[in-house]
């Protein structure tokens, strides 16, 4: 079940206000930084990775996101998301940029959905979510 329209609306909302940051945020940047965001009885928090004085990679921060959802969701009946920027290859051999969102909750498997998306002048157009799960 890789459409948004049937996940439980926790679920949803957390997809609608991802891809609400990451258009403001990528009308002023070419990239963002990866973040996550936890519902907990409808109660929304917002998750970024703790900043060092190294320069992390991206798959680092991402790996240590992965880490402060589980230690914040584990136990509970929470809901939560990952999103990163990804790039999409095209059955054409192109490249599209791409908002990638990992989903997991208390009742469902992890899910990916890749939400291509493209400038159109200042404003940023996303795409409906491609399916990344074998039927």
């Amino acid at each position: 079940m890789n459409n948004p329209e049937f996940m439980p609306a926790p679920v949803r909302e957390l997809i609608s206000r991802a891809l609400t940051m990451c258009e403001q945020l990528l009308t002023n940047v070419s990239v963002f930084y990866p973040f996550a965001a936890i519902n907990t009885n409808d109660v929304i928090c917002c998750v970024f990775a703790h900043e060092t004085e190294e320069k992390e990679t991206e798959t680092k921060l991402i790996e240590k996101l992965q880490w402060r959802i589980i230690d914040t969701t584990t136990g509970t009946d929470s809901y939560s998301i990952l999103v990163y920027a990804a790039t999409v290859r095209t059955h054409r051999e192109n490249n599209m940029d791409a908002i990638a969102i990992a989903i997991s909750g208390h009742e469902n498997d992890e899910q990916l959905l890749l939400y291509p998306y493209y400038r159109v002048g200042n404003k940023i157009v996303i795409s409906p979510p491609i399916n990344t799960m074998s039927n």
